[in-house]
């Protein structure tokens, strides 16, 4: 009779994920990606495989919002930093420095 049991198996502890719009910071191709919680960044571009691709709305923004965007190159992704008291903002993608226009609008 104890052929005839089958072994019980207990599921895998939940793996959460995300999935949504991603963009290449180098060659700006767009794709939907997938992946685990708490990864946003560095993901392999499909287009031109290099770890260059970021979520492109991390943070809550999504289609019709307003988004601030690089006048040289398009580019969503946008870093704000101070340097000797200085307040710069400069695209991810092409390093134009966007400063000026961040804060004088």
């Amino acid at each position: 009779m104890s052929e005839n049991v089958v072994p019980f198996t207990p599921m895998a502890k939940p793996d959460p994920h995300w999935t949504g719009p991603c963009v290449c910071l180098g060659c700006r191709h767009e794709w939907v990606g997938v992946g685990p919680e708490g990864v946003a960044s560095n993901l392999t571009c499909p287009g031109c495989g290099l770890p260059k691709g970021t979520v492109k709305y991390p943070f809550g923004a999504a289609e019709g919002d307003r988004v601030l965007v690089c006048s040289h190159c398009d580019g969503e992704a946008l870093t704000a930093y101070i340097r000797h008291n200085l307040n710069y903002v400069r695209c991810m993608g092409c390093g134009a420095d966007l400063t000026n226009v961040f804060f004088d609008g």
